[in-house]
């Protein structure tokens, strides 16, 4: 199986979450983790933002990705936009998600990709 790096950004009332993760191509709900250039470690995001309430953001890898949201006790609680290709983002930036949710320890942000 392939991999790809996986991307992107999440926007919370408190400010930016930046996210980046080697995902596996075709594997079900995967999780894209913080970035440790900018997070110091790689944490889930429930983790890194606890009581920080999301409002935005998206996920982009080199690839398709077939989807991206926030996995809650084994439920989608909240859709992230996701762009298939790097170069779309500085067109599209950062897009409302599909409800604004607190986050709380244990929230994960998933994704699958597709080679």
């Amino acid at each position: 199986m392939t991999t790809q790096i996986v991307a992107g950004l999440l926007q919370t009332n408190a400010g930016y979450i930046p996210l980046e993760t080697s995902i596996t191509d075709g594997s079900d709900n995967q999780e894209l983790k913080t970035d440790e250039t900018y997070t110091v470690t790689s944490q889930s995001i429930g983790t890194f933002a606890d009581g920080q309430t999301l409002v935005g953001g998206y996920v982009n890898g080199l690839t398709n990705i077939f989807y991206a949201y926030v996995l809650r006790n084994g439920t989608n609680v909240c859709n992230i936009m996701s762009i298939g290709s790097r170069t779309c983002v500085g067109q599209q930036g950062i897009k409302p998600v599909s409800n604004s949710i607190t986050l709380k320890p244990g929230d994960q942000k998933v994704v699958r990709t597709i080679a």
